[in-house]
Parts: structure tokens; sequence; C-alpha cells
């Protein structure tokens, strides 16, 4: 069996290749309030279940239903459903995120693009969505990822439900967290 070192010595050796997916995932300008971003918000959420099931994630992409949004009626994004592990022997966790973003602009007083991941002088990366919450999200994929590559397995099963609407109301959520509550979500010991 691996050890925990291991485990943190790949995370030590991987920090500069995770900065570069927080990068690549704030470079998707995935504005759930702006019709014309549609498309990005619906293209966030299917990298977020394509990188999931390459890691052995069990995914279930969940259409919620459409939006009128400046006249415009629109497909909600998706939301992902994913189960990483089974083991009936150990607990099993739900976590919750959002893959969505607010409007930023360079007009708004950000001082660099918005969805250009930047390192300032004192070493804080500032984009649009690394901190609320792509990056906490991400940071959930990265934390089983570097499990699976130091052969360490999690101490539990793991679900999650990743929307694409929590900046704008989490229109649609409602619906499937009733519609899955005793299928997708059963099972669940811990939110």
């Amino acid at each position: 069996m691996a050890s925990v070192e291991k485990y943190f010595e790949l995370v030590d050796q991987s920090q500069q290749q995770f900065i570069e997916t927080l990068r690549e995932v704030v470079a998707i300008p995935s504005v759930s309030g702006d019709a014309s971003r549609r498309a990005d918000v619906v293209r966030m959420g299917e990298w977020l279940q394509a990188r999931w099931e390459a890691v052995g994630a069990v995914c279930k992409r969940v259409e919620p239903g459409k939006q009128t949004l400046n006249g415009q009626e629109l497909d909600l994004p998706p939301v992902i459903l994913g189960q990483y592990g089974n083991d009936p022997n150990k607990k099993t966790v739900l976590v919750y995120g959002h893959y969505d973003v607010q409007p930023a602009l360079l007009e708004d007083g950000w001082e660099t693009d918005p969805f250009t991941l930047v390192e300032k002088d004192d070493g804080r990366l500032v984009g649009r969505g690394s901190t609320d919450d792509k990056g906490p999200v991400l940071g959930w994929l990265l934390c089983v990822e570097t499990h699976k590559q130091a052969g360490i397995e999690l101490p539990v099963n793991l679900k999650f439900c990743w929307e694409g609407m929590e900046e704008s109301g989490s229109e649609g959520l409602d619906a499937v967290i009733v519609a899955e509550a005793d299928k997708w979500f059963k099972g669940t010991d811990v939110v």
C-alpha cells in the first residue's frame, strides 16, 4: 500500500500542473447570466464530466430544463452528478459545487483580463472563478487524481453534484435534487 508521504510528494511535484489546469478552467468564460456565454457554461460542465470520467468516476449528466433570459429561450446548463468509489464498507460523502461564474470585465476594476489566470507578485493566483467556485471544484478532482496516481484509495466513497447556474439563482437545481433524492443521492452519509 502506498504511503501518504507519496501523495504529498506528488502534490508538491504537481504544483505547476495544478496551476496550469486551473488556468485552463479560468479561461472558460462560463458566465451563466449572459446568454451569449451559455455555450461556454455547457463546455465547462462537459470539461468536468470528461475529467471525472477519465479518473474512473461514473457520471450522469442531467438536463434541468429551459430558461428565458433576455427574451431568449435557452437550455439550462447541465447538472453533472458523479460517483467515485462504491465500497459498501466506506461512508459516502456528497460534495456540491458550481462551475459558472459572475460576469467580469476590465472596466469592472480588474487589473488584468479576468479570464486569464495571473500570478501576482505576492504569489496569489487571480482569475475569475479561481476561488468561486472553479478552484474548489477543481481541488476535489485533483485530489482524487493524485490519490489514484499515488496508489492510495480514498477513505470514503465520493458523490458530487456540480451545477452551472449558482451565480444565477441555481435555476433548475431544486428539481434535480428532488428527482434524484431517492436515486443518485441515495446512500449518502454526509453532505
